[in-house]
């Protein structure tokens, strides 16, 4: 059942893996409680640790569940409320199913200077700085990994995998962190139009309104 699902979440203009899980409960489009939990003030974790293993957000409780972990929740997602009922977030057809999960962990595990020069809190300052030289090459890296998943799309949409999914999900973020960047896609061309639906798509321009909403945060 889904009437006892409750989301814990950092600031919206700061925990960008929040901004995953939450997105992938809209795609379900299942009722749930959202919890935000303030980073800033809590530098020793303590109320994340309170609710979550890991001592992080986002987290999601289902029930006497928690299962921390932006792709951890999207995969208990899938399994829990499966499609036909509820939307589907991986591609029915296996080849494409294993290119987004790919994706996904690719997202997941790596690009870590491009995260760290280009903090989410920074995207919604009037003027980022400027990000480092190893950022920006691993930006390049990200456009073309996007630029192939958009030549080979079979299915008819405008994301990924042509209907809104996990990888989106995933990738989520880091398009709002390449466009407050202004990161050049000339070398990806594809990407451009893609990046566009995402930021256009309205559970991605519902998060972005509110962070928006918030005080800008240079630190925290």
């Amino acid at each position: 059942m889904a009437d006892n699902l409750v989301l814990y979440i950092g600031e919206k203009n700061i925990s960008s893996w929040s901004m995953r899980a939450w997105l992938a409960l809209q795609h379900k489009g299942l009722p749930f409680e959202e919890r935000t939990i303030e980073l800033r003030r809590d530098a020793d974790r303590h109320q994340r640790r309170r609710v979550s293993p890991t001592g992080r957000v986002p987290v999601l409780h289902h029930g006497e569940r928690a299962v921390p972990d932006s792709l951890a929740i999207t995969e208990y997602l899938e399994e829990t409320f499966p499609p036909p009922v509820h939307p589907a977030l991986w591609p029915r057809e296996a080849g494409a199913r294993a290119h987004a999960r790919w994706l996904a962990a690719a997202m997941h595990s790596g690009f870590t200077k491009l995260r760290e020069s280009m903090s989410f809190n920074l995207c919604f300052l009037s003027k980022p700085p400027a990000p480092s030289p190893e950022a920006l090459l691993e930006a390049e890296d990200m456009l073309r990994l996007l630029q192939d998943a958009l030549e080979r799309r079979k299915d008819s949409g405008p994301f990924l995998f042509g209907l809104f999914g996990a990888a989106d999900v995933m990738y989520a973020p880091a398009i709002v962190r390449l466009t407050s960047f202004r990161v050049p896609t000339a070398g990806a061309p594809a990407t451009a139009g893609y990046m566009e639906s995402v930021l256009s798509h309205p559970p991605v321009k519902r998060w972005m309104d509110a962070a928006r909403a918030l005080p800008p945060r240079e630190t925290y």
